[in-house]
C-alpha cells in the first residue's frame, strides 16, 4: 500500500511539474509563432546584405529586438562604426529599461540569471506575462519568444539562399500578424489587471492614454515610451492597491 501511495504521489508530482511548464508555454506560443515571419524577414534581408550566418545569429542573440536589428542593416551598408551602431541600437531599446523595472519581482535572484532573463524581455513577452507569474513561468515565456526569434532569423538567412529576389516585394507586410497579437494582448492585459465596474475601468484606461499622449507631444515619438511606461505601471499598481 505504501509503495502504491508513493507511486501515486510521484506521478502527481511529475504531472504538476509538466503542467507548470505547459501552461506558460501554451500561453506564449501564439505570440511566438507570429514573430516567425518578422524574424525570418530580418534573416533574409541580412543575407541579401552579405551578412554571414554567424552574424545573423549574433544579431538575434545579442540584439534581440526587431526594430534595433532592422536599423543595423542600413548602417552596416554605409560602413558605420561599431560605436554608432551600438548607440543607435541602445537608443531604440531604451524603452525596455522602464518596462524591465516593472517586472523585477518575477526575476531570478542571482545576478547573471537576472541579467539574462531581463535581456530576453520583449514586447510580446511583456504583454503575455501576468503580475502573478512565478520566476519559472516568466523564464519559460521569455525563453520561448527568444528561441523562436533567434532560430527564425537563422532560418530566414538559410531560406534566402534559395528563394527568388522577386518574392521580396514591398507589398508584403510580414509584421502584421505580430501587430494584431500585440493589440489583442494589450486588451487582455487591461481586462486581467483591473476589476470593478466598466466606467471605472474606462477612467483608468483614459488616464493612461492621456498621459502617453502628453509625453508624446512633449518628448516626441522616440522617447515618449520611457515616462509613459513608468506612469502607466504606477497607475495600474495604484489601481490594484485600491480595489
Amino acid at each position: 500500500m505504501r509503495d502504491s501511495s508513493s507511486l501515486d504521489i510521484a506521478i502527481e508530482r511529475d504531472q504538476g511539474k509538466a503542467s507548470s511548464i505547459r501552461r506558460p508555454f501554451l500561453r506564449v506560443l501564439p505570440s511566438a509563432i507570429t514573430i516567425i515571419p518578422v524574424s525570418m524577414l530580418f534573416g533574409v534581408l541580412a543575407y541579401r546584405a552579405d551578412w554571414s550566418m554567424l552574424e545573423v545569429l549574433a544579431a538575434g542573440f545579442l540584439g534581440f529586438t526587431g526594430s534595433g536589428q532592422f536599423a543595423l542593416l542600413p548602417l552596416v551598408d554605409t560602413n558605420a562604426s561599431f560605436l554608432t551602431m551600438l548607440i543607435v541600437c541602445a537608443s531604440i531599446n531604451s524603452r525596455y529599461f522602464p518596462i524591465a523595472f516593472t517586472t523585477t519581482k518575477r526575476l531570478p535572484k542571482t545576478f547573471f540569471a537576472r541579467t539574462f532573463v531581463s535581456h530576453m524581455l520583449g514586447d510580446e513577452a511583456y504583454a503575455t506575462e501576468r503580475s502573478g507569474d512565478t520566476v519559472k513561468e516568466t523564464l519559460i515565456i521569455r525563453l520561448t519568444i527568444f528561441a523562436f526569434w533567434v532560430v527564425s532569423g537563422v532560418i530566414g538567412a538559410i531560406v534566402a539562399q534559395v528563394i527568388p529576389s522577386a518574392w521580396l516585394t514591398t507589398d508584403i507586410h510580414l509584421g502584421f500578424p505580430a501587430s494584431v497579437v500585440l493589440v489583442h494582448l494589450s486588451v487582455s492585459q487591461i481586462k486581467m489587471r483591473v476589476s470593478g465596474i466598466f466606467l471605472m475601468q474606462s477612467v483608468m484606461v483614459l488616464t493612461c492614454l492621456l498621459l502617453a499622449t502628453a509625453f508624446y507631444w512633449w518628448l516626441g515619438p522616440t522617447y515618449f515610451w520611457i515616462p509613459s511606461v513608468i506612469m502607466t505601471a504606477v497607475v495600474l499598481d495604484q489601481w490594484k492597491k485600491h480595489e
